[in-house]
């Protein structure tokens, strides 16, 4: 089969999101299937076919879509919320992008989030599948950004663009023929606050090639001399809703508890906060303790140097830095937030703390420094874990098999309008005489 993964995400990037549609291109194309990839260009200018070196540039869309655009809204929607229109005009560029690539040529267009979803099902043709991963919930993504600005849910869940952002969930997987998602957190979710169909949605956990992980976790990496120290590594990107605003003031209560200074952190990753993470290392006087080490592309390789893993996500899904841990044999310190706890037996393959519960967090990054028992309790559990329920091959299989699920309701929606016509043309001719 000719299978397109898209996303309205920018790629390359550095994050669970590309890994997972790499991951996926590999285990399908070891079955036999041609697989491209479409998205929008990390840096906004454009859009591409990410394996072909195709090209169409955003300057040639934008303002004949935004003039259009605006033209509609001042005369149907003049009130319209600024976001939603910058958001609406972003989406229109996408969809025209992806119609010019003539996405007619696939059997299967296999979108990875809720906005190439909705433009895929407009652009569509009656032949193709449309299968959707949903590997997060946008909605409650922007809520935990805004409480860390101080406004809470019944404030954000009163506003437009709540509502708005709710209805684009909704389109997103109701018109799919078929919709994975990574944890059954997620299912929950968009069953419950969005009004999707349990049966709609299937859960299929993210895989991963194991084997080659293994490999460049041999490989040599530069880092700095942790003098002897432990290490606590943390590789996630620096977005709000991973939480490493709580993680810094955890490890400044770990500087004050252990006076031996027998322990670094390296922070692997980059992101919008990026710099405030780094000035609020400084002011709280962990300029010593805690390193940042940017955006890497030897993370198996750092987390074989490292001794802990921890990440303090205030919302996620089913995150691959876990996956690489577990793998990677490394004792894992992780939140609750949303599907975590689905991938963690807490005190076997890991260890959980409450989201933003810096105390607790503090308490369990201790208790692992101090219990070297533990650790090797845990690295042992953590690995076996990963090496059964990571499984690139298994992820594949579970993804044929909603590919097959797909097609054949696709075959039964044929015959049936078939049937409704020749019903149609019998009762026509009835007429007739």
């Amino acid at each position: 089969m000719r299978i397109l993964i898209a996303t309205y995400w920018g790629l390359p990037s550095v994050g669970g999101l590309e890994k997972y549609i790499y991951q996926l291109k590999r285990g399908l194309e070891a079955q036999g299937h041609q697989v491209d990839i479409f998205s929008r260009m990390p840096d906004d200018s454009g859009y591409h076919m990410l394996n072909k070196g195709w090209i169409l540039k955003k300057s040639h869309l934008l303002p004949l879509i935004s003039a259009q655009a605006g033209t509609y809204f001042a005369k149907h929607i003049p009130e319209i919320d600024i976001a939603i229109k910058h958001m609406e005009i972003e989406k229109f560029c996408f969809e025209a992008a992806a119609a010019y690539f003539r996405p007619s040529t696939y059997d299967i267009i296999h979108t990875q989030d809720i906005f190439a979803s909705r433009a895929f099902t407009r652009i569509g043709h009656p032949h193709q599948i449309q299968v959707a991963t949903i590997h997060g919930c946008y909605s409650t993504e922007s809520l935990a950004r805004l409480l860390e600005q101080g406004i809470f849910n019944d404030q954000y869940k009163q506003t437009t663009i709540w509502h708005y952002f709710g209805f684009i969930e909704h389109l997103g997987i109701m018109r799919n023929a078929e919709t994975i998602l990574p944890t059954q957190w997620l299912k929950s979710v968009m069953s419950l606050d969005f009004h999707i169909p349990p049966d709609k949605m299937t859960v299929v956990p993210c895989g991963m090639d194991i084997e080659e992980f293994k490999q460049d976790m041999e490989k040599p990496a530069v880092t700095p001399d942790a003098a002897g120290k432990k290490v606590i590594i943390c590789t996630s990107r620096f977005d709000p809703v991973k939480g490493h605003v709580h993680l810094l003031h955890a490890l400044l209560l770990l500087k004050k508890e252990r006076f031996q200074n027998d322990w670094v952190c390296w922070l692997v990753g980059d992101g919008q906060v990026e710099g405030k993470m780094r000035e609020l290392a400084v002011s709280l006087g962990l300029q010593n303790e805690v390193v940042f080490l940017g955006k890497r592309h030897d993370v198996p390789a750092l987390l074989k140097k490292a001794d802990l893993f921890v990440l303090p996500s205030l919302q996620d899904n089913h995150p691959f830095a876990i996956m690489e841990a577990h793998v990677s044999g490394k004792p894992v310190i992780v939140s609750n937030a949303g599907g975590i706890p689905e991938m963690i037996i807490d005190g076997q393959t890991g260890l959980i703390f409450p989201a933003g519960d810096e105390q607790r967090l503090f308490a369990q990054l201790n208790t692992a420094l101090n219990d070297e028992g533990l650790c090797r309790h845990l690295s042992e559990q953590s690995e076996q874990w990963g090496s059964y329920h990571w499984s690139l091959p298994v992820m594949t299989e579970r993804t044929m098999a909603v590919y097959s699920r797909a097609m054949h309701k696709r075959k039964a929606e044929v015959r049936e309008g078939w049937t409704r016509l020749r019903r149609k043309q019998s009762s026509v001719q009835r007429r007739r005489r």
